[in-house]
């Protein structure tokens, strides 16, 4: 085989890796989004249509349900690439003991935002969720995050004065979905990977490695329940006891048997009062507050 035809050779493997790493970051950041029918009103359930704008000028929409026999409120988020009517069926269930905000990131639903960032932005779509609230209902009165999935890993790294974290199905590292991704490649993977990172890095100015819920929950005293389906294919299990690992007092729950996301389907019960017990124990008036 001569030099030139070598040469050649490389040079299509270094063009199949920067194309294949390219049209998966694309599509990463901006994926076709799922528009669900589900509303409130499928339920009997009085809500608000509301909206507020995040600090670097994305507006988010979403729906207030407020009760009066509400012990708090409960911020909710959803998974990628949904939208909040898609996890509505699953958090129903805890209105009206608490006022519940179910709102869509950045680039999904009815919120503005050209891309989605994984995680990297959606920190700020969690705080002005947080700012929103203290300003409807006073900044003494107990809130919790309850995310799944893109949600759940943003409000891990928000680091907002919170009373509680529920997270259901985050991963602990960007790097390590961005190795997840390229799995199918085996050792191969080495190069896609690579190349992802560096696209991070030119359009997303950070490094995947350096977006890390398990090291903002390590610095956290916020306490965090810890909800993950044992057979998830798409954040991989490992994910839930890195998190658990950099949080050892967090509560732990791994659902035996669960694809992504399927702890409730499998669990209802169970997961339910998990959720609840977690919160009544966390949503009071913490020490410092009138």
């Amino acid at each position: 085989m001569n030099s030139f035809l070598i040469a050649k050779i490389i040079l299509y493997i270094i063009g199949f890796v920067i194309v294949v790493s390219l049209m998966q970051f694309l599509l990463s950041i901006h994926p076709p989004r799922y528009k669900s029918v589900d509303t409130p009103d499928n339920y009997g359930l009085k809500y608000e249509n509301v909206s507020f704008k995040t600090s670097d000028g994305i507006i988010i929409h979403g729906w207030l349900l407020r009760s009066e026999k509400a012990n708090g409120t409960v911020i909710i988020g959803h998974g990628y690439p949904f939208d909040k009517g898609n996890i509505l069926p699953v958090v129903k269930f805890l209105y009206p003991e608490y006022n519940l905000l179910l709102y869509d990131h950045r680039y999904f639903g009815k919120s503005s935002g050209k891309i989605s960032t994984m995680g990297i932005k959606e920190v700020e779509d969690v705080k002005a969720a947080v700012d929103f609230v203290q300003e409807r209902f006073g900044k003494n009165k107990p809130i919790a995050l309850y995310g799944f999935s893109l949600s759940a890993s943003s409000m891990l790294m928000a680091k907002t004065k919170v009373n509680a974290i529920i997270s259901d199905s985050a991963y602990a590292n960007l790097e390590n979905m961005v190795n997840h991704v390229y799995k199918m490649f085996g050792p191969l993977r080495y190069p896609f990977v690579q190349v992802t990172n560096l696209l991070s890095i030119i359009f997303l100015r950070v490094h995947p490695r350096e977006i890390s819920p398990a090291n903002a929950a390590k610095e956290s005293n916020t306490p965090i329940l810890i909800i993950h389906g044992e057979k998830d294919s798409q954040i991989p299990v490992e994910n839930a006891y890195e998190l658990k690992e950099s949080r050892p007092d967090a509560e732990f729950w791994i659902a035996e048997g669960a694809e992504h996301g399927y702890a409730y389907a499998l669990y209802k019960d169970e997961y339910e009062n998990k959720v609840k017990d977690f919160l009544k124990k966390n949503m009071v008036i913490k020490n410092g507050q009138e």
